[in-house]
């Protein structure tokens, strides 16, 4: 007979509201950190390129390459000196640091889209860097940038490896959480599956309501 008892218990057993909470709180504070320090170098990439720019796009996506097995011993010990473990604010800076190249990457591709004609006549008309960064170039980027967020919160929502090894119970995620099923007397399967199913339905539920802008986000410059 179908039944909610195994959510009942995934919700109740292992603290989920302390998990969640956790979870909403890092990918929160570090998806909007990561925006604040992309999109104004995505802006200065997309319209205003030095000669190293090129090489500055390349070192923010090759940081993407390298796998955190590589850089989790020093970060640790690191983490260790600093009282960052166990710490929600430790955990920010992991997925900040994380977050930034992507963001950087996929924001001046958004931000090149938009015809420079426009940059150049909002600054004929005397309007400063500032003006028209938050008053044509992101309006203008708003799908993109919509896109760009869930896209960041998908990845640091879905974070495990960094979480399971810089936290402990008090600030640990959704992804630990449901590691947390895996005893040394077997698997809960079901309850697993119930946890698993609770983890992913706020993703889910909000790319449920931003499908049409993500659509938007996706497909803009693909067709000129």
């Amino acid at each position: 007979v179908p039944s909610l008892d195994k959510y009942l218990h995934a919700f109740a057993q292992g603290d989920y509201l302390t998990f969640f909470t956790n979870t909403v709180v890092v990918v929160g504070v570090s998806i909007a950190v990561a925006l604040a320090f992309a999109l104004p170098a995505a802006y200065k990439l997309a319209f205003f390129p030095g000669r190293r720019a090129g090489d500055i796009l390349f070192f923010a996506l090759s940081t993407r390459f390298l796998p955190g097995v590589a850089v989790i011993v020093p970060i640790f010990l690191v983490y260790s000196r600093l009282g960052l473990i166990d710490t929600l604010h430790g955990l920010v800076l992991i997925h900040v640091a994380l977050s930034i190249p992507l963001a950087l990457w996929l924001m001046r591709r958004f931000f090149a889209e938009i015809p420079p004609g426009v940059i150049e006549a909002a600054m004929l008309d005397g309007a400063s860097h500032a003006q028209v960064f938050w008053r044509v170039v992101m309006p203008l980027s708003l799908p993109g940038l919509a896109t760009t967020a869930f896209l960041l919160v998908i990845m640091a929502w879905n974070e495990f490896f960094f979480a399971v090894n810089l936290t402990g119970r008090s600030a640990a995620t959704l992804p630990v959480y449901m590691a947390s099923f895996f005893t040394t007397e077997g698997q809960t399967w079901a309850q697993m599956s119930a946890a698993a199913t609770l983890a992913v339905l706020p993703i889910l539920v909000s790319g449920w309501f931003a499908a049409r802008g993500l659509v938007r986000g996706l497909i803009a410059g693909s067709v000129k």
